[in-house]
């Protein structure tokens, strides 16, 4: 089922690649990631094609790039209010510690100057400085 209302831009888009995503919620994209997952596997209403398939593919490589930002974010605010890179770790589900920082630090190295300098410090513990 299409946003409710008057269709949104992600109601419409043609879809074959990330880069036609148009900015939504990620509410809005996983919706419309179903849609096309269930006509190819035959759930859904219409015609199945490639475009389908292109689609979910497409939709998903978004949404795993929206959740991974947001999962680092929350990281950093983690490591703001005093979160160690252990809880960090047990709330991601990740047993390697040294992953998770590193993963971090890489996100944190594509901020703008700012941002990666005080995620940096965070890092390294010195959180407020």
């Amino acid at each position: 089922m299409p946003s409710e209302g008057k269709p949104q831009p992600i109601d419409t888009a043609v879809i074959t690649a990330p880069s036609d995503v148009p900015t939504a919620n990620l509410w809005l994209l996983a919706e419309r990631r179903e849609r096309h997952t269930a006509r190819v596997a035959g759930r859904g209403t219409g015609d199945v094609g490639v475009g389908d398939a292109l689609a979910a593919l497409a939709l998903g490589a978004v949404i795993r790039l929206v959740v991974d930002d947001e999962e680092q974010r929350l990281v950093r605010e983690g490591l703001r209010h005093g979160a160690t890179w252990e809880q960090l770790a047990k709330a991601l589900g990740v047993a390697d510690v040294a992953q998770v920082r590193a993963v971090f630090m890489s996100w944190a190295q594509q901020l703008p100057d700012g941002e990666a300098a005080e995620a940096l410090r965070l890092v390294r513990g010195e959180a407020g400085k």
